[in-house]
């Protein structure tokens, strides 16, 4: 048999499924249980089985050394640890398939509460979704985010908004990078480049730093 194909040519068909299409956005999230420590396992199995589901994942850069934050995240060791351990979460057009779920090793089953609804609708997923990506992101960038995220669902005004991400003299803030990096300070000065002096809080006397950007910060009040 001649095995020399061109690019191009055709040499055969598979059979694909009819009715494959699922719906891009679900109206609802059902909570799935599994074992503790098991979550990425059943995420393995999940993608083997072509079934869809999330479980959501923060990581965080450690020292090598002291297993603490990482001054500088592109040279710590990343860890890679679950939002929601033992909770996975199922799209509502996966329920059909939910006894081959409830098959693969460490599934548990459905997060029941008795007469309280256990799933989340799509407005609640997004809220989760944004939540998750604020968790991932560095030190000094989750205070802004928090607010803006407060200001997209409307739980405070745009004028709070403001108030709560503008760098100001006096303002409380943490170092997020450096030397100093989780220590307190007070911003004492903001030059015209928006670069920062501040005061750092370290034991009784204390030592003044120049040159910070926002990006160096994390805003504590």
């Amino acid at each position: 048999m001649n095995m020399d194909y061109e690019v191009g040519q055709f040499v055969g068909y598979v059979t694909i499924r009819e009715q494959q299409a699922v719906p891009a956005a679900p109206a609802a999230w059902h909570v799935l249980q599994v074992a503790p420590g098991r979550d990425a396992k059943v995420i393995k199995a999940f993608g083997e089985r072509c079934i869809s589901g999330w479980s959501p994942t923060v990581a965080h850069a450690v020292s090598r050394g002291t297993g603490q934050p990482a001054r500088k995240p592109h040279l710590g060791r990343l860890i890679v640890k679950p939002f929601l351990p033992g909770l996975i979460f199922l799209p509502d057009f996966e329920m059909d398939r939910l006894g081959e779920i409830r098959s693969i090793p460490d599934v548990d089953d459905l997060l029941e509460f008795g007469e309280l609804r256990s799933w989340l609708n799509a407005e609640e997923m997004r809220l989760l979704r944004d939540i998750v990506a604020i968790e991932n992101m560095l030190p000094s960038r989750r205070k802004w985010a928090l607010v803006q995220l407060y200001l997209k669902y409307g739980w405070i005004s745009a004028k709070d908004a403001e108030d709560e991400t503008k760098l100001k003299v006096g303002r409380r803030i943490r170092i997020a990078d450096g030397l100093f990096s989780g220590l307190r300070a007070l911003i004492e000065r903001i030059d015209s480049n928006g670069r920062l002096s501040v005061y750092v809080e370290d034991g009784k006397r204390g030592v003044k730093v120049s040159g910070l950007t926002e990006t160096q910060i994390e805003l504590i009040d």
